[in-house]
């Protein structure tokens, strides 16, 4: 039986000339007052949200969830996901950013005013909001591909992942390439068709988002599972039916893995397809693409 999880980027904002600009974690440390629970030796993922079910953490100008238990269906994940996302709702409200009050930003791209942060740069946990690439990921599509760390100081845009983590079936780790390239034509193309964002998603693909970015995982207690990446934050929001859609398109895409050659033939005749409706956010590619798969 499959097992889940996700590590889904929301955002603190402030709002300007009705434009939201990222207020970070570390910021509000600074100037709101707000103390970390748990602090990792590396200042990279503070943690100042925790219970039973989940973690809030720093991540970059990222609020970044943890799950703390593998997650079994769809209506798990909705009330993990509904849960978490008030609680954190609840957190920033009381909060204010030097006399403005801030926002829950759960959209794929924000503005981010590198001024407001650039001060600062010397401290270790905001300098890890200029920092992109810092955790090594890989790629099943592009040949060669390297991971980059990149300083991002002038860069005006920050991006809100939806990763999603997928364990018990030990194929997916064994053969991540066509495991994630099978998830790119199913998970992918329905996260595109239904996010409520398509330009932001054309935009946070031409940085973060590329169809084929996943990372190979060994989870606690030695499960072995797969990262897909490239999803934005924009599913985390989803009804609960479109919720039970995703897990099925998932699902979709492990039946086609343990079927090499009905797999095989999947991926030559909708990779090429997947990659362009993704990369330029084709709602109506991918909608067409997903027709022919069911």
């Amino acid at each position: 039986m499959l097992k889940y999880g996700t590590d889904p980027e929301v955002f603190s904002t402030v709002v300007r000339d009705g434009k939201d600009f990222v207020i970070s974690p570390a910021l509000l440390e600074k100037f709101s007052g707000i103390k970390p629970i748990f602090q990792d030796r590396m200042e990279k993922h503070p943690v100042y949200i925790s219970n039973k079910e989940f973690n809030w953490m720093m991540d970059g100008v990222a609020w970044e969830i943890t799950v703390l238990h593998p997650i079994k269906n769809s209506k798990e994940m909705f009330k993990i996901l509904n849960n978490s996302l008030e609680c954190l709702e609840e957190f920033i409200s009381k909060l204010n950013y030097n006399g403005e009050s801030l926002n829950l930003f759960k959209k794929p791209v924000v503005q981010i005013n590198p001024q407001e942060y650039i001060p600062y740069l010397s401290e270790r946990k905001i300098h890890q909001g200029f920092i992109f690439g810092c955790d090594t990921d890989w790629d099943a599509i592009v040949e060669n591909y390297i991971c980059q760390e990149l300083d991002v100081e002038t860069h005006l845009w920050r991006y809100g992942g939806g990763h999603l983590h997928i364990s018990g079936e030990e194929l997916l780790y064994k053969y991540p390439n066509p495991a994630v390239k099978l998830l790119a034509i199913t998970v992918g193309n329905y996260c595109i068709k239904n996010s409520p964002y398509p330009e932001l998603e054309k935009q946070r693909s031409q940085t973060y988002g590329k169809p084929g970015r996943f990372r190979p995982q060994v989870y606690p207690g030695g499960e072995k599972g797969i990262e897909y990446r490239s999803p934005s934050n924009s599913w985390i929001s989803y009804p609960e039916e479109k919720m039970e859609e995703l897990f099925f398109w998932i699902q979709k895409g492990v039946d086609y893995l343990k079927n090499p050659e009905i797999g095989t033939k999947v991926i030559a005749e909708n990779l090429n397809d997947t990659i362009s409706a993704i990369v330029n956010s084709d709602q109506n590619l991918s909608e067409s693409i997903l027709k022919n798969l069911t």
